[in-house]
């Protein structure tokens, strides 16, 4: 079993989904279609900074503070790291 956070999931989709997608998009009804492909992009970008991100950075701290940076979650149900 992967460790927790190993992003199997979301690999597969980036790898995957166009194709699935090319292939098969015309059997979801068309009123669907954009929320699909939407929520599967979303979640392979979850936790990425192109989500966008927070900077938190000491500025008390002596010397060179250096940054954090906390990525955004795409906060869908889909998603296998936000979902409910």
């Amino acid at each position: 079993m992967g460790k927790k956070g190993s992003g199997v999931i979301k690999q597969i989709l980036k790898e995957h989904f166009n194709g699935f997608w090319a292939l098969h998009a015309q059997r979801f009804p068309v009123d669907y279609r954009d929320d699909i492909e939407e929520t599967v992009i979303k979640t392979i970008r979850c936790g990425t900074k192109d989500l966008g991100y927070a900077r938190y950075e000491c500025l008390g701290c002596e010397g060179e503070p250096s940054p954090k940076f906390v990525c955004f979650t795409c906060k869908s149900r889909f998603c296998h790291g936000c979902g409910k």
